[in-house]
């Protein structure tokens, strides 16, 4: 099993920041990981494809995102876009998608 990462570490401005992936070749969504350097932070989360179509919406979240669920397990190919927004605060965020690849 192989598993390619995603990994970033950025700061948002006006609430807003977001993180482009490589192209995926195809695989499965394992995790997603959003996390605030301070946790009082509340921002929302979208993971957006290649065709500016928003694949997930983890709404508004306090501190840090998470998701090891079925809600990330989604087929993936291609580049994805994964968007802070309304963020309280112009925080950094650190980044990490997970995909098994097939």
């Amino acid at each position: 099993m192989t598993i390619y990462e995603h990994r970033a570490s950025m700061t948002a401005a006006s609430g807003t920041v977001s993180t482009s992936t490589l192209f995926i070749q195809g695989g499965l969504g394992r995790q997603l990981l959003v996390r605030a350097n301070t946790a009082s932070t509340l921002f929302r989360v979208a993971l957006v494809d290649e065709n500016n179509v928003t694949r997930r919406n983890w709404g508004f979240h306090r501190g840090e995102v998470n998701d090891t669920s079925n809600n990330i397990r989604l087929a993936m190919a291609g580049s994805y876009a994964i968007q802070v927004t309304n963020a309280s605060a112009d925080d950094t965020f650190t980044v990490v998608l997970a995909v098994q690849e097939q």
